[in-house]
């Protein structure tokens, strides 16, 4: 997305958005899911590169950061 901040100037972001659990090891986890969330460690970092050749940040986005309470 591109906008303008608070001080007028324009931003591009690229932005993902993910299920908290797909995006933070937990000890209860499993092996499996542990997998995903290694996959999508490697993935936002190519990311996070790509973005900065290009003139963008990039982040990732969960329910906790969409809404109040981390549910809709």
């Amino acid at each position: 997305i591109t906008y303008r901040n608070r001080d007028n100037t324009v931003r591009a972001e690229l932005i993902e958005i993910k299920p908290k659990k797909q995006s933070v090891v937990e000890s209860k986890m499993s092996s499996r899911d542990r997998a995903v969330v290694a996959i999508n460690y490697a993935k936002w970092d190519a990311a996070t590169k790509w973005a900065r050749r290009n003139g963008m940040t990039f982040r990732v986005i969960t329910e906790n950061d969409m809404f109040a309470n981390g549910r809709p």
